[in-house]
């Protein structure tokens, strides 16, 4: 199986979050695991404002940005699997 690199830029709904930021992390590199992908670096980017908001409720996110190495068909995978994750509001991928 052929490896690629991969940074996935996700944001994810903070407002009325149960945990911090460091446990939305973990939980993320598990469904990254999950699906056959090898996190190899995580890095927090923080709060920032949406130039374009898609609502009134929420015009501000958290941005996390994964190194990821996996097959091709990661990114299709993790889309897939985000999109049941109710504060993940929007997913990145993009190759390195």
């Amino acid at each position: 199986m052929n490896k690629r690199n991969y940074l996935a830029t996700i944001v994810y709904d903070s407002r009325g979050a149960d945990g911090s930021s460091d446990e939305m992390i973990s939980k993320l590199s598990e469904i990254i695991r999950q699906i056959d992908g090898e996190v190899k670096k995580v890095d927090n980017q923080g709060s920032y404002d949406f130039a374009y908001p898609q609502s009134k409720d929420m015009t501000a996110g958290v941005f996390l940005q994964f190194d990821i190495e996996s097959d091709s068909e990661m990114p299709k995978r993790l889309k897939e699997k985000l999109k049941l994750e109710k504060k993940v509001d929007r997913i990145l991928i993009e190759r390195k």
